[in-house]
């Protein structure tokens, strides 16, 4: 036997400490996967200014939600049809959000179609029915033009309604009457950043619930450059 070789020995690891770094470099790729923005978040442009009231009576504007990450749909409380259930999932979505969600500037906003039906008292039942937590969740009404104007133009969503001869605003918006109970509107739920910038539209089916809940933390922990 050569004298001078290395004797070769085993090195025993004790599970523990095998556990402990397969925790870590767990923690690790999760830290890492967990930083990296969700793949469908845009930048679609900005919202304008606009100014809305909400169902206690208070004014709500672009400035007012500046800072705050937060989710908005489209809706009306006499709607029969796809209203309902389009409230249940933003129900489903504040409850993801959870109770802490005002204080990290995380919020949803439904804007009524129908404002010269839903002025604040019927919207404040409409969100009692479904379980609106306020600090969280709003439903804005207003004047028609201005709520018409920001969905089209701002939001870029389809408002279609059958007494109108297009789907665009024009110099003579149909306000004389309550917005016809089929009037067509967009289902999606938009996210806007802190900045006032579309980031992305998602549907209020539950996996489009889920990657807007996520996408909604994210810009949480990650807000843009002004």
């Amino acid at each position: 036997m050569n004298s001078s070789a290395v004797p070769m020995h085993c090195v025993r690891v004790p599970l523990w400490g095998l556990g402990w770094w397969m925790a870590a470099l767990t923690c690790v790729a999760l830290l890492a996967s967990c930083s990296k923005a969700p793949p469908e978040l845009q930048d679609l442009g900005v919202l304008p200014p606009f100014a809305l009231i909400d169902q206690d009576g208070n004014p709500v504007t672009d400035q007012t939600l500046q800072g705050q990450v937060w989710a908005a749909n489209f809706l009306f409380t006499s709607c029969p049809t796809e209203c309902p259930p389009l409230a249940k999932a933003t129900r489903k979505l504040q409850d993801l959000l959870g109770p802490t969600a005002a204080a990290r500037k995380l919020g949803i906003v439904s804007v009524s179609v129908d404002p010269m039906t839903d002025t604040p008292e019927v919207l404040r039942a409409f969100g009692k029915k479904y379980g609106a937590d306020h600090q969280t969740w709003k439903l804005l009404g207003g004047e028609y033009e201005a709520m018409e104007r920001l969905v089209i133009q701002g939001f870029m969503q389809p408002i279609i309604r059958r007494d109108r001869v297009t789907g665009m605003p024009s110099e003579h918006t149909a306000t004389a009457e309550p917005t016809p109970l089929d009037t067509a509107h967009s289902l999606r739920f938009v996210l806007v950043d802190q900045r006032g910038h579309l980031r992305g539209l998602y549907q209020s089916d539950d996996a489009g619930l889920k990657a807007l809940h996520q996408a909604m933390l994210w810009l949480a922990d990650h807000p843009p450059n002004p």
